[in-house]
């Protein structure tokens, strides 16, 4: 009653070869891509102004955080 629905062995070995091709070349695509969308400089919108960096006392020398209150 149960019918096996598989392809011969050699077969079934190229289709995994060629789905494995497939998904390591939409792997490194993905990879690439990425990586120059995270490389590319921010743009700020007009809505959102630059915020200064708060000072956290590691920019700062000792006497600056020795002189501050």
């Amino acid at each position: 009653m149960a019918e096996v629905l598989s392809a011969p062995v050699g077969a079934s070995l190229w289709l995994d070869v060629t789905f494995g091709l497939l998904l390591a070349v939409s792997l490194i695509i993905t990879a690439w891509r990425l990586a120059r969308y995270a490389a590319e400089p921010r743009k700020l919108s007009r809505s959102q102004p630059r915020q200064s960096p708060t000072s956290s006392g590691a920019d700062l020398s000792r006497a600056e955080l020795l002189s501050q209150p």
